[in-house]
Parts: structure tokens; C-alpha cells; sequence
């Protein structure tokens, strides 16, 4: 995946941890020594907190940062890859492993433990962590995370349906000296009806006459779009962008924080924010350490009311 540089002058992976919340494990719970993952195509058992380091390098570089916010930013970011790994643990057990390295799970690069510059600082953090779990009812938490929330985070129901997670709620993330991310795309309505062509739930046919907003959630975002051509359909704003990235690129739709106008013979979406909007912002995470909040704190923020636990 390439890199990109945020207004903070962070480098951020953010597109990981980008489906639907999952049942956690049973609250007998024991922190796995070890974890299949598959990586570069292979499939390798990995010590748990190496998979972290090497999640954590992958996920967040943090360029021109104080050597206090850089370790506060990798400390937050491995509990949340070590969190998010147990807690999905086996998700692909019918294919011979846990996770992958893509961003269907999050993302997983060991050659950086060797060539990034951070490796130490990255290293001293996942040390500093070790054992340290993201907790709800005594079962590991959906630690989902995503680059940049556009000054709000989404509700996890909100985004993807089914139930309400507790501590997947919305909340405003407006930080002072903080510049999220906009962003504005302009896609000629003939690939834009092949795209959206390309998945039933999308499917208009031969004609693409209009792409409106129907309802948004309560961070802003379009929760439910009506596509509208030879065949009508309505479908969740965030499968609207799964699908126009799938056929386009992954950054052509960056969220759904977003509105939708006409220039021409193309659709204009402009939007803020980089991700599903679900969980911990990644942005906004790092302006947290850099004002000196604890990893506790930074945690809080975004997942309130579950709790950082050791675990064994």
C-alpha cells in the first residue's frame, strides 16, 4: 500500500480494520502466544508481539514527531493491533490462518522491522504494551481504527448495520491546531455507471441518471444513498464507497463524510476525512500525544467504556 503524508505530518495506513464488527471470543480468554498469519501470500506462525511490531510499522509512520510523541503514537497503535488481532483470531481458520496482511484484516509487513527508521522506537512500544488488551465484558474489544475521521467518528451500526456496539459510538474530534483531511473527486458518469455496474446491490444499468443522499448519520455521514438509472436502488453510503473503490481505487471515494453534485458530464463528490469513520482516528490520536494525553486517555477517547487490561 503506498504511503501518504496527513496534514499532522503523519505518515498513516488507516484503511485497515475497514469491515463490520465481529463476536469477539467467549469471555474465557487467554492472550495467544503465538498467530497464524498470511503474509506475502505464505502463511507464517508469528509470536504475537512480533505480528504487532510488524502491524504497527505498516499501519503508522510518525515523521517529524518528538521522540514523546512518537513513542505515545506507536504505544497507542500496538495496543489496538494487538487488540484487534485476538479479538479476530481465526477469522480465517477455513482457509489455515488467523489473519491476513491486507487491509480485510490490517495491514502486516515484517521487512519494515528491518528497514524503517522507527523500528526501535516501534519495538520499545509493543515492549512497553506487551500484554496489554482492549476489553469489553470480559472479551477482547473491536479495536477498528481508520485514518482520519473527518472531525467526527461514525457509529459502527451507523456505518455497517446490525447491532450498536457499546463503545463504537459517534463523538466529535475536533483538536485544537488540527487540520483533517479534504478531498474532492470529479468521475465521468459512464465509468461511474460501469462501476457501480459491476455489484448488484449497485447494479442501475445501461443509464446513470442520478446519485443522491437520502439519509446521513449522526456524524455526517451519508448513511443511505438512492442510485437512481435504468434500475433504481437505494444502499448504505458505506458500501457505496466499497464498491466505487473496488472498480476505481481505493482512495477515489476517501469516506463517506461526503456531498454529492454535478459538473458537466461527471459526479463531484467532496468530502472530509480518510476511512470508515469507525473507532480510533488515527489523526487524531496523534494530536492527542502530541499534547501529552496518556495512552489511557487516547484509548478513552475513542472507545468509551472499554477498558485497557493486561492480560496473561
Amino acid at each position: 500500500m503506498k504511503r501518504r503524508k496527513l496534514a499532522t505530518a503523519v505518515l498513516l495506513g488507516g484503511l485497515a480494520a475497514c469491515t463490520a464488527p465481529r463476536t469477539p471470543h467467549p469471555p474465557a480468554f487467554e492472550l495467544p502466544g503465538r498467530i497464524n498469519v498470511r503474509a506475502a501470500g505464505r502463511i507464517v506462525s508469528v509470536p504475537l508481539d512480533e505480528y504487532v511490531l510488524g502491524s504497527v510499522l505498516a499501519e503508522v509512520s510518525p515523521v517529524d514527531e518528538s521522540g514523546r510523541s512518537v513513542a505515545r503514537i506507536f504505544e497507542v497503535q500496538s495496543v489496538i493491533a494487538r487488540s484487534y488481532a485476538v479479538a479476530h483470531r481465526g477469522r480465517h481458520r477455513r482457509e489455515g490462518f488467523d489473519v491476513c496482511d491486507s487491509i480485510h484484516c490490517q495491514l502486516y509487513d515484517p521487512g519494515r522491522i528491518k528497514t524503517s527508521r522507527f523500528s526501535a522506537a516501534a519495538r520499545d512500544a509493543v515492549r512497553q504494551t506487551s500484554g496489554q488488551v482492549l476489553m469489553y465484558a470480559q472479551r477482547p474489544a473491536e479495536a477498528l481504527f481508520h485514518a482520519d475521521c473527518g472531525g467526527s467518528t461514525a457509529a459502527a451500526d451507523a456505518v455497517w448495520g446490525g447491532p450498536a456496539v457499546p463503545y463504537l459510538r459517534p463523538a466529535r474530534d475536533d483538536q485544537p491546531s488540527l487540520s483533517h483531511r479534504t478531498w474532492r473527486v470529479a468521475i465521468p458518469t459512464a465509468r461511474l455507471r460501469d462501476a457501480l455496474n459491476r455489484d448488484r446491490r449497485s447494479r442501475v444499468g445501461r443509464r446513470l441518471d442520478n446519485i443522491a443522499i437520502v439519509t446521513r448519520d449522526a456524524s455526517g455521514r451519508a448513511a443511505t444513498v438512492a442510485v437512481r438509472g435504468e434500475q433504481d436502488r437505494v444502499i448504505r453510503g458505506e458500501d457505496l464507497r466499497a464498491i466505487v473503490n473496488r472498480a476505481l481505487g481505493e482512495r477515489t471515494l476517501q469516506s463517506t463524510k461526503v456531498t454529492i453534485g454535478r459538473a458537466g458530464d461527471s459526479f463531484v463528490f467532496t468530502g472530509a476525512g480518510f476511512g470508515h469513520g469507525v473507532g480510533l482516528c488515527q489523526i487524531g490520536a496523534a494530536a492527542r500525544a502530541r499534547r501529552g494525553e496518556s495512552v489511557n486517555d487516547i484509548l478513552e477517547a475513542y472507545f468509551n467504556g472499554a477498558t485497557l487490561s493486561r492480560t496473561k
